[in-house]
């Protein structure tokens, strides 16, 4: 096992949630799913912030002092790009659908004017992780020029979770999710300090956590009380995952996930091609009840996680242009 392999292992399980809670259905959903697809909800992107804080932190390890404007730089090419690429090639797709039948919104030159600064919902929704992690990384290299950055970032995550912001250029998001980003830089360092060894007892804690703040966010009606509860399922849920990356790193039938995590990037970027096909034909044939809604599930991620695997390794990594407006080298 390489040192950090369950951090890939990571994004796999978190990469598999995504898809999971995706699968949204216009016409029905059996309570079973949205329980469970809120209860996904309460961390999965979460730890996709403390996993990016986690690897910005090893990166400044290795490099020490970041370079702002060549950082930044990079981190467009890496988000923006693929962010705008994908956002106008759903608005093209919704434009040529939208001839036929009816879509979430409609394409006008309000719609085209708001991808550059707010989220335009519809199928394009869950874009927002990219603009809301490129502005994080903002926030944190700029930070992280003073000497007490992390210290710095951190006292500045925590006061911002706890003030609302616009929903302009993602800052709203930002305010949510910038305190897991620092908490996974945290977390690095506490992995090489203090040299955590994750174990079953870690599991279990974290399951437990989680599953207590999950329930209990019901029962306060005060917001910063649930505020407090949804940062519990945000990290508890986060080492939930990462606990059990670890232990599945250690055995030797993890090529699969190891897969899934390194394309987690393309995945999380293309993932709802399957997912809409399946539910479109679900939706079609109409055999509505727990049972076919439970088969359809499967069956959406199994193509929303199989099919970016097949256009990435055949048709993105065999054309430059494609690989640099998905965010590749």
């Amino acid at each position: 096992m390489k040192q950090y392999d369950y951090i890939t292992l990571s994004k796999a399980l978190g990469i598999i949630l995504v898809v999971v809670g995706h699968f949204t259905s216009t016409v029905y959903m059996p309570a079973y799913y949205v329980e469970m697809k809120n209860f996904i909800f309460s961390f999965h992107m979460p730890l996709f912030m403390i996993l990016s804080g986690f690897l910005f932190q090893m990166s400044l390890r290795k490099s020490g002092k970041i370079s702002l404007l060549s950082f930044l730089k990079k981190k467009f090419l890496r988000l923006m790009v693929p962010y705008f690429f994908i956002s106008f090639a759903i608005a093209a797709l919704n434009l040529v659908i939208g001839a036929f039948m009816p879509v979430k919104r409609m394409v006008d030159w309000h719609y085209l004017l708001e991808i550059f600064y707010t989220n335009v919902g519809g199928s394009a929704v869950f874009l927002w992780f990219m603009y809301t992690l490129f502005m994080i990384f903002v926030i944190s290299g700029i930070c992280m020029r003073f000497k007490k950055g992390i210290v710095i970032l951190g006292a500045l995550s925590i006061a911002l979770y706890f003030i609302p912001m616009s929903q302009l250029f993602y800052l709203s998001f930002v305010h949510s999710f910038i305190v897991y980003f620092w908490g996974g830089m945290v977390f690095f360092l506490l992995m090489e300090k203090v040299k955590v060894q994750i174990s079953a007892v870690h599991i279990g804690a974290a399951a437990l956590i989680l599953t207590l703040a999950f329930y209990f966010r019901t029962w306060f009606s005060a917001d910063y009380i649930k505020q407090l509860l949804n940062l519990i399922c945000g990290f508890a849920g986060s080492y939930l995952i990462v606990s059990v990356s670890h232990w599945l790193a250690e055995r030797e039938d993890s090529k699969i996930l190891m897969s899934l995590g390194k394309y987690s990037a393309y995945i999380y970027l293309l993932h709802m091609t399957g997912v809409y096909f399946i539910r479109i034909v679900y939706e079609k044939i109409g055999l509505l009840t727990p049972l076919t809604y439970g088969v359809a599930l499967v069956a959406a991620v199994i193509t929303g996680l199989v099919i970016p695997m097949l256009l990435t390794k055949y048709v993105i990594h065999k054309n430059k242009s494609l690989t640099f407006l998905m965010g590749g080298k």
